[in-house]
């Protein structure tokens, strides 16, 4: 029963959503115009693919496939995160030579339950199934995490009935403990029953203070508007909180986005490696100390990443600061830190790093690295490095030219502390998105909204 001082902060809540205009903002910070109605025509296309799996006419391998490219290109639910698409994918890759069991188990769990008791049911088979799996691995970031599946299942059961089922996301339990209605639960099943209680109680008290009905989706996009809208300042960015009506000003007028993630960075972070950002923006040391001091800090954060790191850098003539190396994945980075405090731009660095690339491809090859990237680190980027990037993937061996702020290496780290995430993850990631690499882009691959 929620007391009524949180009534009046839940009505609050609504109120503050309904004078945005009900508008919802995705983790890009691109307003999701019409978004119930969008997401309507997406369900009638999802229900395809889970009644044809369900009927035999897919495997569970076109299955995850279809879900993935569909959520990818319309990421209406947030399932493109580690809680939705990535447990799926190591699901069924833990599960391969066991295909036809888990299918089994998969068909039963996601279809529509009959009941709140039925649905519990699915959620603790799905959950054991993963802890059976979990608590024997060597390395627990590449096998299903079973502390997703009650967000994973509530995901598919919405999909079939979004009047029934609401979605358990992270940011709404970091919502409830935030007005201290969350209770911790012991496992999924408890979870998802206290989950959908307080969620029928939060709808029943929006319903009498406005006199309307409420949905599953009206109370989720109020919450979503109360703790997870990217256009709010994160904690994160700044230390004062008396700056934050200045920066919220700012973030308006330049049409900024901040994407806020669902933890604070500090909570997984030592404090070793914390102060990268602050040590790039550094003001008063020498170039000389302040640049050593960031190149061992980067290096050090590489090696969190569980990457086999060989430290060049200052003193070791022309070389890049450091290796970063994965034989399980064949691949190798050449990296470069720039503890630069008013942003990196390329300048007369371009012929250094064309020195770098056309000395150590040749040996990594030798070793047998068949995929070479290289990757600038700074705080911030000030030129456009386009042409000279197109120019180097194409005349050299180097795949993947990326530039990656440091605010964002500090989130793959935390992330990857977090949620254990695998180095070929990883990899994945820094492979796969666009330059240069922000934490908010980070925040938006890893965190379910």
């Amino acid at each position: 029963m929620i007391i009524k001082k949180k009534i009046q902060q839940i009505q609050t809540i609504w109120d503050n959503y309904i004078k945005t205009n009900r508008t919802v903002i995705d983790t890009k910070g691109t307003e999701l115009v019409n978004i119930d109605d969008a997401r309507r025509i997406a369900v009638a296309d999802l229900k395809k693919f889970i009644n044809e799996f369900q009927g035999g006419q897919s495997s569970i391998f076109e299955f995850k496939t279809n879900i993935d490219s569909y959520n990818k290109r319309n990421n209406l639910w947030g399932f493109t995160a580690i809680k939705g698409q990535m447990f799926f994918n190591q699901l069924v890759k833990i599960n391969e030579t066991n295909i036809e069991n888990l299918t089994t188990l998969l068909k039963n769990c996601i279809s529509l339950p009959k009941s709140l008791d039925n649905a519990l049911t699915k959620i603790d088979l799905l959950e054991k199934h993963c802890l059976s799996i979990y608590n024997k691995a060597k390395d627990k970031r590449k096998v299903p995490n079973p502390g997703s599946v009650a967000y994973y299942l509530s995901y598919f059961w919405q999909i079939q009935d979004e009047k029934q089922w609401p979605i358990l996301y992270t940011s709404l339990i970091n919502a409830f403990n935030e007005l201290n209605i969350w209770k911790e639960s012991g496992n999924q099943a408890d979870a998802y029953r206290y989950f959908y209680g307080l969620n029928e109680e939060i709808k029943t008290i929006l319903k009498n203070y406005t006199g309307k009905e409420k949905t599953n989706w009206d109370a989720e996009h109020a919450f979503w508007n109360f703790k997870g809208n990217p256009n709010k300042q994160s904690a994160t960015t700044t230390s004062k909180k008396e700056d934050k009506s200045i920066v919220e000003v700012e973030v308006e007028k330049e049409k900024t986005i901040t994407v806020n993630p669902s933890f604070e960075l500090s909570d997984y972070l030592i404090p070793k490696v914390a102060s990268l950002v602050e040590l790039g923006s550094e003001t008063e040391k020498s170039s000389s100390s302040k640049g050593s001091a960031y190149e061992k800090l980067v290096s050090e954060i590489f090696k969190q990443l569980d990457f086999e790191v060989e430290t060049l850098g200052q003193g070791r003539g022309r070389n890049p600061d450091a290796i970063l190396r994965h034989r399980e994945e064949n691949t190798a980075f050449l990296v470069d830190a720039k503890a630069y405090s008013n942003g990196y731009s390329l300048g007369i660095d371009d012929r250094a790093i064309k020195e770098y690339i056309n000395h150590y491809c040749p040996k990594l090859q030798k070793e047998g690295y068949k995929k070479i990237g290289f990757i600038i680190v700074s705080n911030s980027f000030r030129s456009n490095f386009d042409s000279f990037i197109n120019e180097i993937t194409w005349n050299t061996d180097i795949k993947r030219f990326i530039l990656l702020s440091s605010e964002a290496l500090l989130y793959l780290l935390a992330y990857k502390t977090k949620d254990r995430i695998q180095i070929s993850i990883i990899i994945e990631t820094l492979a796969n998105l666009g330059n240069p690499i922000e934490a908010k882009n980070i925040i938006e691959e890893f965190d379910d909204v």
